[in-house]
This record gives structure tokens, C-alpha cells and sequence, in this order.
């Protein structure tokens, strides 16, 4: 080992050391050296043709998402940079393991960064996968794994309760998506029971050399920890025999619909030049890893503060997606300042019907008549729409447009756990055309996907359901029962708020 990797390892914070016996790190890096693969040669000759500082595709179809992905993964000839808050064992992540372990024999170097909240379903794959002599996978955060992880959390809340919840895929420092979407089906709308409505941007350009370069600082960071620890902890297969499983899995499903509808040409259009990129300047924001280190409450992060100072420019129009939302009377305040300005200000959010957290919404209901007395316009998602009555919906997308000139797709939530607690990124682009596009596609789609909610003339909430011309007035909760709108009212008087 070299003189840089044992002092990574010496850096390594004792909370760790407590937990785990750590091996020292090699150290690594972006690779610099690819205008000549076949993705760099594609965004040069792109370049050469555009005049732009920068260029960007709206993902906003969940297969097309993950078309996106696995193309990209078999069109790698160098590098693969991956960082994620969730991948299930799945069909989605069985492909994408599937996929990565065939570019990591031809030779492209794996990276992969997972966040430690939910990885411990996933410790055999992951580990079986680090097997492989051209992939790597690190932890961020970890929990021990020799004790109850809610023990764990207990024991070491402050740490623990700290997550990394950046998303974003990098291939050969060419291309990259940045957005809100996990490696798991419900993101790419595989038509299971769950369904998850997100944005992911792929861009090419110098700001993918920004996301390279916060991937560095994460993956290089004293909480990324290698999977190899769990090794002795966690039985797992070899990377043969994973593959061969992970073959298996996937070829239960592949006359499904789902797998039929993911062989499209997205990649393949991007080489040839067809693909309809919008030209714009765009910029990576995103907090540095040593913000969980920051023990500190209610300090803000890079992020939230750019966020922040990016909204207050609306002068005509504001519309902001959040599945999870807790403005905070400072934030009801805020969003009331922009409407007494002449703002529009449109927030969409989860129902207590379509939300995949009820405490979250426990603590944003007591904050929705506040937001309807300041002028603000409040949605929330229905949970089914047309024939999907088997299907719940529930939103996932972190999206804001700024005067239709200016937009932000990423992983943060409004809510106190994104501004104060994990680390999150995003891009905001400055494009008339894509931000015009995507507040003009949000309206459109309201009125079948969204309940309008309004005050009644005596200060009651009601959701407002506009369908073929006529409108329905709910004044309860819309598909909830009586026993979830009890809990969720029960949970409304826990302390919880800063923990959302």
C-alpha cells in the first residue's frame, strides 16, 4: 500500500473503528483521458455542431430512465461512477448488477457508492459483486451489522440518522444523470403495486466533470467505507455464481412488458446525433460529504442555501414538486412574501392517499391551511389514475421551474431532513425551452393526476377533483380510511418535525 492510502485509513473517524476493522483505502479517482471513447467522441462532435456551454435530455419516463442506464453502462469503455441511496434486488437492479458486471469484463472500471439506510438486504449481492476484480463498492455511513440496526440507531443517532441521498450516474466522465430516481422497479415504471413518479436530467458537457468531481469526494471520503468489511459478517456467493443468479432472476421476466419496453435506441440516437438535447447552460450543486460530520442543528448546507437564493429570483412564477414537504412557518412565510410579491407560486406534493410516508405528511398537513390563507396554490397526487386502480402512485420527483427560464431537478425535498441532515445534489438549468416544456407539461397534467385543495368559506379543506369538465368536492382525506387519518393525526402531536 502507498503513503496516501494508509493515511486515508489513518483518517478514518473512530465511530468507524468501533464498529468495523478497517482496511486502508486505495484512493481513486475520474478518469481524464476520454475524448476518445465512443461517448466522447459522440459529445465532441455534438459540440462541434452547438453552440452551447452545455446540453441536457428530461427524463421524465421511467423505462426510458432505465434504457438510458443500462445503454450507457454497455457503451463504457473506461469508467462507470454510480451513487445511490437504494438498490433493491429486483428486476431493475438484477439488470443494472447484470449489465455492470459484463462492462467490468470488458475492462471498464465500477464504482459504486451506496448509502448504508437500506443496503442491508442487498449486503450478499453487493459483496458478491465487489468480487470482481474491476468493481469496487463502498458504504457510506455504515451501520454495524453484528447488532440490530435500530439498536444501532439508538446508540449512535446523531451519526447514524445522517444519510448520503445523492443520485447520480457517470459514464466515462462523458455523460452523466443527475435526478431523484433509486435502482429499483418502482422508479421505472416496471406496473407493479407501487409506482414512483420521478426526474432525472442527462446532461453532457463540462458539468459532468462536476459531478465527477463531487463522486471523487464522496467515494475518497474518510465515511466511505469498503463493502469487503461485512465479508465475515455476511454470507455471500461468488461473482460467478451471482451472475448466474442474477441470469436466472431476470429471465423469469423477459417477455414481460417491462423488459420489452426497455429496448429502445436511447443510447444509440445519443451516438448518432438524433437525440434531442437542449442546449443551456447548466450547473451541478451539491453538499460536500463532511456535512454529516456537522453535528450541529438548523445549519444550513450548499445546497439549501443555493436553493434558496435561486427560488427568491421568481418575479411571475413559481412551481415546486416535492414528495416530502415541510416548509417550516419560515417557509410558509417565504412562499406567502413571493405570492404578496405577485408570484405564483404552485406547491405539489403527496396525499395522504399516495405517500409512502405517513409521518412525513403527519407533520405537512398542520402546515397546508397556513400556505392556502397566504395565497400559495396547493396539489396533491391522487393515488390512482385512469385504469391503474391497482397501482398506487406516489411522487418522488424534486423539481422547481423559475419564471419558466430556469429549473432544478435533483434529490432535495423541502423538508427539514434534506436541508439540515443528509447530503443532497441536484442541477439546475437555464433553458426557456425546458423549463417553458416542463411547466407547461405540470399544468397539463393536474387535472387527472392532482386534487386541487382550497379553503371552504369556513376555513375547511377541501380537494377539488376536476375530471371531464365537472368538479368534485371532497371534504375528507380522498381514499383514506377512518383508522390512517386517525394515526396520521396522532402522529401529527409527536416531536417529529426535524427529523422529516
Amino acid at each position: 500500500m502507498g503513503m496516501l492510502s494508509t493515511l486515508v485509513g489513518s483518517r478514518l473517524p473512530a465511530k468507524y473503528q468501533r464498529f468495523f476493522r478497517l482496511p486502508a483505502r486505495e484512493p481513486s479517482w475520474k478518469p481524464v483521458d476520454t475524448a476518445d471513447t465512443v461517448l466522447g467522441k459522440a459529445v465532441a462532435k455534438w459540440f462541434r455542431v452547438n453552440a452551447a456551454p452545455a446540453a441536457v435530455y428530461r427524463l421524465n419516463l421511467g423505462r426510458e430512465a432505465l434504457e438510458a442506464r443500462l445503454g450507457l453502462i454497455d457503451h463504457a469503455e473506461r469508467s462507470i461512477d454510480i451513487q445511490s441511496y437504494l438498490i433493491k434486488d429486483d428486476v431493475s437492479g438484477n439488470l443494472v448488477a447484470l449489465h455492470l458486471a459484463a462492462a467490468a469484463d470488458r475492462g471498464v472500471r465500477v464504482r459504486l457508492l451506496m448509502d448504508d439506510a437500506l443496503t442491508s438486504e442487498i449486503d450478499s449481492g453487493l459483496l458478491s459483486l465487489s468480487g470482481h476484480v474491476n468493481i469496487q463498492v463502498r458504504v457510506f455511513n455504515p451501520f454495524p451489522r453484528r447488532r440490530s440496526r435500530l439498536i444501532s440507531l439508538i446508540a449512535n443517532f446523531n451519526i447514524l440518522n445522517r444519510r448520503m441521498h445523492n443520485k447520480s450516474f457517470t459514464v466515462d466522465n462523458q455523460v452523466t444523470i443527475v435526478g431523484g430516481r433509486n435502482i429499483a422497479d418502482e422508479y421505472f415504471h416496471q406496473g407493479g403495486a407501487s409506482e414512483f413518479i420521478d426526474e432525472d436530467l442527462l446532461a453532457i458537457g463540462p458539468v459532468v466533470d462536476s459531478v465527477s468531481d463531487g463522486f471523487d469526494e464522496y467515494w475518497n471520503s474518510s465515511e466511505a467505507i469498503p463493502i469487503e468489511v461485512f465479508g465475515n459478517l455476511v454470507a455471500h456467493m461468488g461473482v460467478d455464481d451471482f451472475i448466474e443468479a442474477g441470469r436466472r432472476y431476470v429471465e423469469r421476466f423477459r417477455e414481460s412488458d417491462f423488459l420489452r419496453a426497455i429496448d429502445g435506441p436511447l443510447v444509440e440516437r445519443l451516438l448518432s446525433g438524433d437525440l434531442d438535447l437542449v442546449g443551456a447552460h447548466a450547473t451541478v450543486i451539491q453538499d460536500r460529504p463532511d456535512k454529516i460530520r456537522n453535528l450541529l442543528r438548523w445549519r444550513t448546507s450548499i445546497i439549501s442555501e443555493y436553493l434558496q437564493q435561486m427560488v427568491s429570483s421568481a418575479e411571475r412564477e413559481l412551481i415546486v414538486i416535492s414528495p416530502y414537504f415541510v416548509p417550516q412557518k419560515q417557509g410558509v412565510e417565504f412562499f406567502g412574501a413571493l405570492v404578496k410579491a405577485g408570484v405564483r407560486v404552485v406547491i405539489i406534493t403527496n396525499s395522504l392517499a399516495s405517500t409512502n410516508h405517513t409521518s412525513v405528511h403527519a407533520v405537512y398537513e398542520r402546515y397546508r391551511r397556513p400556505l392556502l390563507k397566504r395565497g400559495v396554490e396547493l396539489y396533491e397526487l391522487r393515488p390512482h389514475v385512469g385504469g391503474m386502480e391497482t397501482t398506487i402512485l406516489t411522487l418522488h420527483s424534486k423539481v422547481a421551474t423559475i419564471d419558466r427560464r430556469k429549473l432544478f431537478v435533483g434529490s432535495f425535498n423541502l423538508d427539514p431532513r434534506s436541508l439540515y441532515l443528509n447530503t443532497e445534489m441536484g442541477m439546475t438549468v437555464e433553458s426557456e425551452e425546458l423549463a417553458g416544456k416542463m411547466a407547461d407539461d405540470i399544468y397539463a397534467s393536474l387535472p387527472e393526476f392532482a386534487y386541487q385543495l382550497e379553503l371552504s368559506r369556513k376555513g375547511k379543506l377541501q380537494w377539488l377533483l376536476r375530471a371531464g369538465g365537472v368538479t368534485e368536492v371532497i371534504t375528507t382525506e380522498p381514499h383514506t380510511t377512518l383508522w390512517r387519518r386517525l394515526k396520521t393525526r396522532l402522529m401529527s402531536f409527536l416531536p417529529i418535525e426535524g427529523q422529516m
